[in-house]
């Protein structure tokens, strides 16, 4: 089995700045005979126990360093390219710096400037990754802004370099592999939580989700299908993010709210938005916890309404471990084939090409152990 060394806090540079770079040399061990070749060395991070340790994923990874132990060890550079280095990002970032070094490769985590335009945020993504295909990367793991990096995704796995998605997918391209939420489920997961708190045995939820792109319409509608399966009325309303959206939303859904027939009962957002639910709700004088309030992501805002008593629950996806995992899979692939790395990540797969990182369900009576296990991690505040 695996090796694990004690956890150390990653330096502040390690996470902060528009490039994130830990190049760390891949280094050959001694060996019994001057002539047999080095075994590949690897030593886990101990990061200590938590109800929130995602135990299944974990014991994935002790399989793939096993695995990798019986291969030799040889030099493997590697380049992890989120979307940004923004606070969203921050624990896929400190994820795969760890993993490349536990791994002992040579690379970085590395992130376009962000502009704020889509256009050329997904261009400076393209001359980012075309430069590492002309320096000679062996593995790539990467977050895509949009299509306009499919071409040179193709061009790395023609040449035989592994491709690892993350947070968002290019199913159209050449990419082996995508690690992230499996949407659907989560947006699942979420409406069960609500409906697990719900007293009343009928009643309207609002639902705030958005149909805009695939996976968010994924989890919106698994949401809706879990809430609508145990009997509840559904009232779905898409909300953005932009200022003019919001702006809409502050008028609209209390409006929706208080014609509800049956009356509302319980709210759901499935986005970093899901704070504004209860905005909504404290607008209309409702007190904390008399409305049953669920919300995905760990923003600010959503933290402090789930200490006033407003929001019950939030979800978290597992950010750290999508980060984590994608240098770990990336080598997989290079040493030991594509066909033998699905394998050791088979059960989390939720199809022939997509591994499942999953969620947490976050209680907010469970908040406090929650950041201790995000501390443990090296992401806590």
């Amino acid at each position: 089995m695996s090796q694990r060394v004690p956890f150390l806090r990653p330096p502040s540079w390690a996470i902060l700045g528009t490039v994130v770079m830990t190049a760390v040399a891949g280094t050959a061990c001694s060996s019994n005979s001057d002539d047999a070749p080095a075994k590949k060395q690897i030593d886990r991070v101990d990061i200590g126990n938590s109800a929130f340790n995602p135990d299944d994923l974990d014991a994935i990874v002790d399989d793939m360093v096993d695995a990798l132990q019986q291969t030799e060890e040889q030099d493997f550079l590697v380049s992890v390219v989120p979307k940004g280095l923004d606070q969203y990002f921050e624990p896929i970032v400190i994820g795969a710096n760890r993993a490349i070094a536990e791994l002992g490769l040579s690379g970085q985590v590395e992130a376009p400037s962000s502009t704020q335009d889509a256009e050329l945020d997904e261009q400076q993504q393209y001359d980012l990754l075309e430069g590492r295909l002309e320096d000679g990367y062996q593995g790539i793991g990467v977050s895509p802004f949009g299509d306009t990096i499919t071409d040179v995704i193709d061009e790395f796995v023609d040449a035989d370099v592994p491709v690892v998605t993350f947070d968002s997918d290019l199913v159209d391209s050449k990419r082996q592999l995508y690690m992230g939420t499996n949407n659907g489920e989560a947006g699942k997961t979420g409406g069960e939580t609500l409906v697990g708190m719900l007293t009343e045995s009928e009643g309207s939820v609002v639902v705030l989700g958005h149909e805009g792109w695939p996976a968010g319409a994924e989890r919106t509608h698994g949401a809706i299908d879990a809430i609508e399966g145990a009997g509840y009325d559904v009232i779905f309303y898409e909300l953005g993010w932009a200022d003019e959206e919001v702006a809409l939303a502050a008028d609209e859904v209390p409006a929706l709210m208080e014609e509800a027939d049956p009356p509302v009962v319980g709210m759901i957002g499935v986005f970093s938005n899901a704070f504004r639910a209860a905005e909504y709700a404290e607008a209309l004088g409702y007190e904390p916890g008399e409305l049953k309030i669920v919300a995905f992501d760990f923003e600010p805002d959503t933290l402090a309404y789930m200490e006033s008593g407003y929001i019950q629950a939030t979800h978290a996806q597992r950010s750290y471990y999508m980060g984590y995992m994608v240098p770990y899979a990336v080598y997989c692939i290079h040493a030991l084939g594509l066909k033998e790395t699905k394998k050791l990540l088979a059960d989390h797969m939720i199809d022939d090409s997509s591994f499942d990182t999953g969620i947490d369900v976050v209680p907010a009576d469970q908040l406090d152990d929650f950041n201790k296990f995000l501390d443990s991690l090296g992401i806590g505040g």
